[in-house]
């Protein structure tokens, strides 16, 4: 709430502002979530409904426009691990794409396990559902109790399948089982430990960093070539 006896209204917003900067900047990023949407969820809610509208326009015009090689979304990075815009270039720059294709990761996304930020995680789980029903997603970074929680409803793709013989070689010590659509057993998930991001960085050895992200393809992926060069890259 913005208050302050005998303040202008800007100096009010000032003050109110520079209080809760000062509140959220001790704060993950779930907590953060959970903190404005129990406070300001009102706004946040019509916040949210304007920013996921306009990032469907956004994506239809990139769409319309752009040949997107590849697409990922990275949910519930509290550790700031996999931060997409520095991701997306950095891979980016390792393939020769012309000015009408594109890299698109996506690290806004929050899934809620503690039944706070229901709106903000209702609208994450709905952008990554509608993004594998339409076969645009191909692929999730997310933390392994969310990874456990789609594993249960989520059909997804076989990594021993999907991967070639040499990368399957390389990564095959960090594959995680799981069943295929058909029940079947498969590999379902990568432990992200080893890559670039988390080893690569010295993450691995950081004691606040206490969980770990697993990587899942769904089975309607459509680029999954060029995933296969991603997952190289990653663990390069």
């Amino acid at each position: 709430m913005i208050g302050g006896y005998g303040l202008t209204f800007r100096q009010k917003v000032k003050k109110w502002h520079d209080t809760e900067s000062a509140k959220l900047r001790t704060m993950k990023f779930g907590e953060k979530i959970g903190y404005i949407f129990t406070y300001y969820w009102k706004w946040m809610l019509l916040f949210m409904i304007v920013v996921m509208f306009c990032g469907y326009v956004g994506d239809a015009v990139v769409q319309a426009h752009k040949e997107i090689v590849l697409e990922g979304f990275f949910t519930n990075d509290d550790d700031n691990l996999f931060p997409a815009g520095e991701l997306e270039k950095d891979f980016s720059a390792t393939l020769e794409l012309s000015k009408k294709q594109a890299v698109v990761f996506d690290d806004s996304l929050y899934i809620s396990q503690d039944g706070g930020a229901t709106e903000y995680s209702a609208a994450s789980n709905g952008k990554i559902i509608a993004y594998m029903a339409t076969q645009e997603l191909d692929f999730v970074v997310t933390t392994e109790a969310v990874y456990d929680f789609y594993k249960e409803d989520v059909p997804m793709a076989d990594l021993g399948k999907l991967l070639t013989p040499e990368l399957y070689a390389q990564l095959e010590a960090y594959l995680i089982e799981g069943v295929d659509p058909d029940g079947n057993p498969c590999f379902t998930g990568l432990d992200m430990s080893q890559s670039r991001y988390v080893a690569g960085a010295g993450a691995d050895k950081d004691e606040r960093i206490t969980g770990r992200y697993v990587l899942f393809v769904p089975y309607s992926a459509p680029h999954r070539e060029m995933l296969n060069e991603y997952l190289a890259f990653c663990f390069s």
